[in-house]
This record gives C-alpha cells, structure tokens and sequence, in this order.
C-alpha cells in the first residue's frame, strides 16, 4: 500500500490492493464519510472522532491513525464535486490510501486487521469502469475513468494513418485487461473510427461506445464529464427495467415492499436485489445479542433480549445486503416505486423442496390403472 496520496481515483491496481490489505493485528483504521456540498462534512468527522472509540475500543490505541485521517480530510481533501470519501490507514507499516465517490456514505469510523470494503462492493453493482481511447492520425491518449474521476494511463505518439495503427488496438486491449473494464469509450474522426474497430477484438467490440465528442486534445475532466453522462443515461435505463420488473414481481408475489417486510426477507436470506429510494432513512431496532433488525420490536422476537434504537436502519440493510452478495440498488426519483414503500426486495427463486421418499408398498398404492392396463404414478392436484 502506499503512504502518499497522489490521486483520489481508484484503479483497477489500487482496487486490488485494498482487496488483499492484511495486517497481523486490528490496526487499519478505515473512515467513510459523506461529502455534503455546503462543505460541513468535518463536522461530521467530528461526530465520528468522538463517538466512533465508545463502540470500537481499538480506536483507542490508533492515535497516530486518527490524527494522519484527520489531517488528511480538514487540510488535503478537496471536494470538488465529490460526495463521498473513503480514507485507510495503519501508521505502523506506514499505509494510506484514500479514494473518492460520487455519492454519499454512510458515515464510519472503524478499525479491523483488514480495510472496510463494503462502499466498493455496493459501488461496482452501480458503476462500470472505463477505458478510453481517444485518437487522431498522429496521438492517441488511454485513459482509465471510474466513479467520476479519470487517470491518463498511456499517451501515445506515432503515425496511425499507417501500420501502428494495428499496435494502438493491441495495445488497447491489454489495457482493456489489465484495467478489467467493463466498458470501452472509443473517441476518433470518423475515418480512423471505421478503421480502429476494424482492428478491434470481438470482446471489445461488445462493450464500445463511440463518442464523436471526444477527442485526443479533450482535458480529463471534460472525459469524466462526457463518462458521467453515459452513465447517467444507461443508468436511467436501468432503473426503469428493474423497477418495472420489482413492480411485476409484486404483483405476482415474487417481491415484497415495505421496511419491515423488506427487512424480514433479508435476513431470512431468501433475497437477490433490493431496491431503496434515494435518501431513504429511518430509525429502526437492533438486538445486541443477535444483531436481529427491526422496526420497531423493542424486545427482539428471537432471543427475547431489549433491543437498542439505530439510526438508520435503511442503510444497515444496505451495508448487511451488500455484505451476503445481494445487489443493492439506489431508485432516483420514481413515483410508482416511492408509492409502494420507497423499500422493496425481489426475492431469490427458492429450490423446489425435497419430497420424502415414499415405502415401496405406499407406492404401490399410490399408483391407479390406466385405459390399456399400464400402471403409472399419481400426479398430485395442481
């Protein structure tokens, strides 16, 4: 890991190396935070840095962590129009990685012997990663775009009106790899454009996206911005399948809405998507003993224990729905969704049961004469 921050984008390598952080002891501090545009997200820092040791005792020890974090969001951080920030930190083997989002977190403060990942699991079901390729017939740029930030991984100078033409699409696809984008943005005039997918592999060819609007001389930010559009446009088209699927399954019984019954399918374990809409918060239960979420249960129902308030029990859905694998899904701005719950599960198709296997002699009693005198099984009533 590195010990300075020289960009708050986070590449598919950084990515990697969060994911395999390990240290022999609980000391990788790990903050998420959200960014608000009125700029008083130190003040909820602040809340952190006070309550955060009450419910973590390991923070306690971490002083060294806790200063370089704090240090680090009042006098480096710049928000721009970032509204999320996520900060690790373990002073003992000298790390500190940090990275931004585009939307708000959940505000923590946490130490573990591995990083808190949760935000990026939850953020690769929304966002793709990108390769750019932005060309003329004398420069070509590669560029790696992810979570509204963009990094310039190559810049390329050659004659590719001619036969380098051919190394700049093999080059691309290496990249393409090593990146593991899930999109490619091709930026060319129009001759070029024809001859370049020409060149391109099969697999890339399935992920293009042409931006006549991009082009080699285009500033970082201008390709950020172009890639945010698109993702906003897919992501629209997204949402309305999903909310029009959740919807159909409600109707026909495979989905449920609401808090509490949203909160019961989950932790029964029987969902494969949840939806919540956009700002969606309420307070909600939680059993010390056994973690049970509920609404409003002041005494939980499985272990009979007093149950203690939480804050947002919307977001603790979100963060344990995450953390078993099940897609979680923010609905911006959809009347029919927010009519029903702004809260809703699309639940997981259950195997078919295992029936008991039947004696030999019930068997045979179960079994009827047919018109030409063959026996054949009882088919239960449908």
């Amino acid at each position: 890991m590195s010990s300075e921050i020289a960009t708050l984008f986070l590449s598919a390598a950084r990515a990697e190396a969060l994911g395999s952080w390990r240290s022999p002891e609980p000391n990788i501090v790990s903050l998420h935070l959200p960014v608000d545009a009125a700029g008083s997200y130190p003040a909820a820092l602040d809340r952190l840095l006070k309550e955060a040791p009450r419910h973590d005792a390991r923070l306690k020890s971490l002083d060294r962590d806790i200063e370089a974090v704090s240090r680090y969001v009042r006098g480096q951080f710049v928000p721009g129009l970032r509204r999320g920030l996520c900060v690790y930190s373990c002073a003992k083997s000298g790390a500190f990685e940090a990275f931004s989002t585009p939307i708000p977190l959940k505000a923590s403060l946490t130490a573990d012997k591995r990083p808190d990942l949760r935000p990026m699991a939850a953020l690769a079901a929304e966002y793709s990663r990108f390769l750019v390729l932005l060309a003329d017939e004398r420069r070509a740029r590669l560029i790696e775009t992810y979570l509204g930030e963009s990094l310039e991984i190559a810049v390329l100078e050659e004659d590719f009106s001619a036969k380098a033409l051919a190394g700049l699409a093999k080059r691309a696809e290496d990249l393409r790899r090593s990146t593991r984008a899930g999109r490619f943005v091709l930026g060319a005039e129009p001759k070029l454009q024809e001859r370049l997918i020409g060149l391109l592999s099969p697999e890339i060819k399935n992920i293009l996206i042409l931006e006549p609007l991009l082009g080699p001389d285009r500033p970082l930010e201008a390709v950020s911005d172009r890639i945010a559009h698109n993702e906003r446009e897919a992501r629209k088209v997204r949402q309305s399948v999903l909310v029009r699927r959740f919807l159909d399954e409600l109707r026909q019984g495979g989905a449920v809405a609401g808090l509490e019954e949203s909160a019961s399918a989950l932790q029964q374990g029987c969902v494969k998507l949840l939806l919540i809409g956009e700002g969606y918060a309420k307070m909600g239960r939680c059993c010390p003993s056994c973690g049970r979420l509920s609404v409003d249960h002041r005494t939980c129902p499985w272990c009979f224990r007093a149950t203690d308030s939480l804050l947002d029990l919307v977001e603790e859905l979100a963060d344990r729905a995450a953390a078993a694998g099940v897609e979680v899904f923010r609905v911006r701005g959809d009347a029919g969704f927010n009519a029903v719950g702004r809260i809703g599960v699309q639940l997981a198709a259950q195997p078919a049961p295992q029936r008991p296997k039947v004696p030999e002699s019930r068997a045979l009693k179960a079994r009827f004469a047919t018109k030409d005198g063959s026996a054949s099984p009882l088919r239960p009533r449908r």
